[in-house]
C-alpha cells in the first residue's frame, strides 16, 4: 500500500473518532438542557400571592432564579407559594435553596406545593418542607432515599464508601431536614428503616396525611 493511501485512510478514521465524539458530545448537551429546571413566576391578582413553580431538578440556577424571583415582587405581596415538580438532585443546591426560603420566611409566608400528577424525590422534598404550610394533591408522589455519594465524573454510585458512612449522613440528613421541619420520629424511623441498603420508599400526599407524617399538612 502506498504511502499515500495510507495517509487517507488515517485521515479518514480520524474524522470517523471525530463524528463519534460530536455526536455523543451532541447527546450529552442536549441531555444536560433538558435535565435543566424552569420556574414559572406569577403574581396571582386578589391573593396578595406570588405564585413561582419550578420544574426540574434541584440544580443551579435554582436558588438564584427565586431569589430573583423574590426580590423582584417582595413588596407587592404578602405570600409565596412554590409550587414543584422535580427528582431532585444536588445537595449543595438543595442546601442554598433551603437557605433562601428560611430567609423568605422572616417577613412573608411560605407555602410549598407539589400539585396534581407531580413528583417531588430526593433532595426536593427538604425544600417542600420549608413551607409553613404544605400542600400537595391526593396522587402527588414523594420519593425518599438514603444519601447517595457519587463520583464526580461518572456520576455513578461511589461503592468505595462505606455503608457506615451512608447511614452516618442519611441520619444526619433526616435530623437537619426533616425533624427540624416537624416530620413524625416515629414515622421518620419506619422510612428510615425502608430506606436501608439503597432501597427507595415512595408515598403518594393522601399517605404521607394519613399516616400522620408531618409532611403534608393539607391535600389541595
Amino acid at each position: 500500500m502506498s504511502s499515500g493511501w495510507r495517509s487517507r485512510l488515517v485521515w479518514a478514521a480520524m474524522i470517523a473518532v471525530l463524528a463519534v465524539l460530536a455526536l455523543r458530545t451532541q447527546d450529552h448537551f442536549a441531555a444536560y438542557f433538558a435535565s435543566v429546571g424552569k420556574l414559572e413566576v406569577r403574581v396571582i391578582p386578589g391573593q396578595d400571592a406570588l405564585y413561582m413553580r419550578w420544574r426540574g431538578k434541584i440544580e443551579a440556577p435554582m436558588a438564584s432564579k427565586i431569589a430573583e424571583a423574590f426580590e423582584s415582587h417582595k413588596g407587592e405581596v404578602r405570600t409565596i407559594i412554590l409550587s414543584l415538580s422535580s427528582p431532585g438532585g444536588s445537595l449543595d443546591q438543595g442546601a442554598s435553596v433551603v437557605r433562601l426560603l428560611d430567609s423568605i420566611r422572616r417577613t412573608h409566608t411560605l407555602v410549598t406545593s407539589v400539585e396534581e400528577g407531580a413528583t417531588c424525590a430526593s433532595m426536593c422534598v427538604p425544600i417542600y418542607l420549608q413551607g409553613e404550610r404544605r400542600i400537595a394533591a391526593a396522587d402527588a408522589e414523594f420519593m425518599f432515599h438514603e444519601v447517595n455519594f457519587r463520583d464526580f465524573f461518572s456520576k455513578e454510585k461511589d461503592r468505595s464508601v462505606p455503608d457506615s458512612a451512608v447511614g452516618t449522613e442519611t441520619d444526619r440528613f433526616f435530623s437537619k431536614y426533616f425533624a427540624g421541619a416537624g416530620v413524625s420520629p416515629v414515622w421518620i424511623g419506619k422510612v428510615r428503616a425502608g430506606i436501608d441498603k439503597g432501597n427507595e420508599v415512595w408515598k403518594t400526599g393522601r399517605e404521607l396525611l394519613d399516616e400522620n407524617s408531618g409532611v403534608v399538612q393539607q391535600l389541595i
